[in-house]
Order: structure tokens, then sequence, then C-alpha cells
């Protein structure tokens, strides 16, 4: 009976939506393609998540990493539903696994519901851009996609920090982005906000371009952007104060998803 479920197990696996590994070696295990940069390393998984690693003195920050989510998100009944990557066939690319590809990888992702979407990945100077491409769509509910980017836990405090303990502590650190409605340049530091950045008198309706600047990034700023100024938007997605964590999100315009500036592109410096 143990062996019947062992081998059950591994053929699931074999099954299961990968992309196949192109090292064994610790930096790059589970991963398909790799890049490797002066600020920061870029990796596609075989599992299809993407992540973003700091560098800093030669050496990557594994604890400082940016996981990045390939999104493909359906209406339905009238509430947008993110769906998950099929088991069987989920992941297809017919790009070779390996580092530092000179050309553009590109892989697709088909997930329940059947929308399929081909996403081109291009690294160059440091920065990433991501496009992406609907190739199919089974039915008539609307679907949209973008790219989340998680940042890892920022700081950590043993109890609530009064005013001067968190001033001393993130006082350098800051959110400044484009409004994407009228153009206008907003800049918080993280201790001076209590309320959520989503509000009216900051990023309610977006940004076409952001920029994170932390001390607990090793110093480093991640940087993000629109292809084209209005092909897509950034949001910022709050639960916590900003020097906990949180995460931003580039989705395109439905209207323009697949044209030649619709994409998004981060880096770090």
């Amino acid at each position: 009976m143990k062996m019947v479920i062992i081998l059950s197990l591994a053929f699931s696996l074999l099954t299961s939506a990968k992309l196949p590994v192109m090292s064994d070696e610790t930096d790059w295990l589970g991963y398909f393609v790799g890049w490797e940069g002066r600020d920061c390393d870029f990796g596609i998984g075989a599992d299809g998540e993407a992540s973003l690693c700091p560098r800093k003195g030669g050496k990557r920050y594994a604890t400082k990493k940016i996981k990045v989510h390939y999104l493909i998100e359906e209406k339905i009944d009238g509430r947008w539903v993110r769906r998950q990557l099929l088991e069987e066939g989920g992941l297809a690319s017919e790009n070779e696994k390996g580092l530092n590809a000179e050309k553009p990888v590109v892989f697709t992702s088909t997930v329940t519901g059947g929308t399929k979407v081909e996403w081109t990945n291009v690294v160059s100077r440091g920065k990433v851009s991501i496009k992406p491409k609907i190739l199919e769509k089974p039915n008539d509910n609307e679907v949209r996609v973008g790219v989340e980017f998680a940042l890892p836990r920022l700081y950590r405090f043993d109890e609530a920090p009064d005013e001067r303990d968190l001033k001393k502590k993130v006082g350098k650190d800051y959110v400044k982005a484009t409004r994407l409605k009228d153009g206008k340049s907003v800049r918080v530091r993280f201790h001076e906000v209590e309320e959520n950045l989503t509000s009216e008198d900051y990023l309610a309706e977006g940004a076409s371009e952001v920029e994170v600047q932390s001390q607990a990034l090793l110093g480093l700023s991640l940087m993000l952007e629109n292809g084209g100024e209005k092909t897509g938007r950034l949001d910022i997605e709050q639960k916590a104060p900003l020097y906990n964590s949180f995460r931003l999100t580039w989705m395109a315009d439905p209207e323009k998803v697949g044209e030649k500036d619709c994409y998004v592109s981060v880096w770090v410096e």
C-alpha cells in the first residue's frame, strides 16, 4: 500500500504544471531560467512563479526576495476571481532552460476556465520587462491580466513603536509615485501616513510609475513603470503599515493588452 501511494505521488508530480529546471545548484534550484545582474537577479521558476532578488557587494540576499506572480483573473457573477494554473498542460515554453538568456523568454500559462496567456520576459541592462498577451479566451466573461510584486517583511518590532522610534528606524524610507489621473508626483515616507495609500488623496486611481526606497532593501530602490503611460495601472495593496510589507500590482488595460507598449518594467537601483 505504501509503495502504491509513493508511485501515485511521483506520477502526480510528473504530470503537474512544470517547466524544466535549469540547475541543481543552490542559487538557482527550482528555476527554469535566470538572469544575474549587478543590483538584482531575476528568475522564473519551474512552477511559473518568478522572483527578483536584490544584490549588494556581489552577494545575493535571498531574505530580501521580491516574489513575482503572473496574474490571470476572470469576472464571474460580478466579482473578479483569480484563476489557477491547470495541473496538466498549465505551463509551456519553447525556450531552452538556462542562465542569462540573450533573447526574450516566452512561456504560456493556461488556467482554470480555459484562458491561455503568453508572457514575454525581456531582461536588458538590469531592467526586466514583462508583456502579456491573451491567446485564448473560451467564454464571454471579462478577463484581466497583470503582474504582482510582493515585498518581503521589511521591519519587525517587538511592540508597537512610538513615533520617535518609528521615525528613527524607517524615517529614510519612502514610496514615490506618479498618479495616472493627473500626472502628479506623490511622495510618502513610511512613518508619515496612517491611512491606506489607496485613498483619494493618494493613489485611488492608480499610478504609472512607482519607486520604493527602503533601508530594509539594502538601501536600494525598487522601481516599476508602465511601458506606455496609460497601457496599464500600478496599485499598492496595503493591509498593514508600510513598514511591515505591501504588494504592488500592475494590471494591463483590457483594451490595450497585447499592444506593443502594454507591459510593465521593474528593476532595482
